[in-house]
């Protein structure tokens, strides 16, 4: 079983507009784990925004950066790092060591749990359950983010995984349907595997 305690923190008056969000993991989760447990994460989210603006503004500006990073997914990852393009939103910014705000009275806690066996769709909750749209927002793009940044596999994978996960809200299902909740990921983690293997082979497209 592995924690993501993702801290929200309260704005800085000074810049207003950017979100900051530090994540303390505990407990194991296989990387190759990760993206699976971020693409049930971003169904769920998408899920319970509904059909608000919000959640048509987080899927674009990640389909937006899935598309341009779709290209660089085989650089190495410290270059990629190094030039900004691991950054999945300029609004918001994963803090790490002194960088952490002290505590304020605005800060918010979310915690993902993630439980199941090695090679199977884990179980993933989120606490607590009731949170705003913008809480929404920065809990998914804050994970990814702390993933994007620890994990080169993760790295490499999510732009296919968001890609397929836009193919599959564009062509079958959309995000907020309940059985759009359950077959996005499985459709994101079987397109992704496609195309890798394709990519072995020498045969993408």
């Amino acid at each position: 079983m592995a924690e993501f305690t993702l801290t929200l923190h309260a704005r800085d008056e000074a810049q207003p507009e950017l979100h900051k969000v530090s994540v303390v993991a505990e407990g194991e989760l296989p990387e190759y784990g990760q993206v699976w447990v971020w693409d049930i994460l971003y169904a769920r989210q998408l899920f319970a925004l509904g059909e608000v603006q919000a959640a048509q503004d987080l899927k674009e500006s990640l389909d937006l950066w899935a598309v341009n990073m779709s290209s660089k997914v085989f650089q190495p990852h410290g270059h990629i790092l190094s030039k900004g393009y691991l950054d999945l939103s300029e609004n918001l910014q994963l803090v790490t060591g002194d960088d952490i705000p002290a505590a304020a009275e605005g800060d918010r806690q979310v915690v993902v749990s993630v439980d199941g066996q090695a090679g199977q769709l884990p179980d993933v909750v989120v606490s607590p359950e009731s949170l705003t749209a913008e809480e929404r927002q920065d809990l998914v793009l804050g994970l990814g983010q702390y993933f994007n940044f620890e994990n080169p596999m993760f790295a490499r994978e999510l732009p296919i995984h968001v890609l397929a996960m836009r193919k599959y809200y564009a062509d079958i299902n959309l995000p907020h349907t309940q059985i759009a909740l359950d077959e996005a990921p499985f459709f994101a983690i079987q397109k992704a595997m496609e195309y890798f293997q394709a990519a072995n082979q020498g045969t993408v497209q």
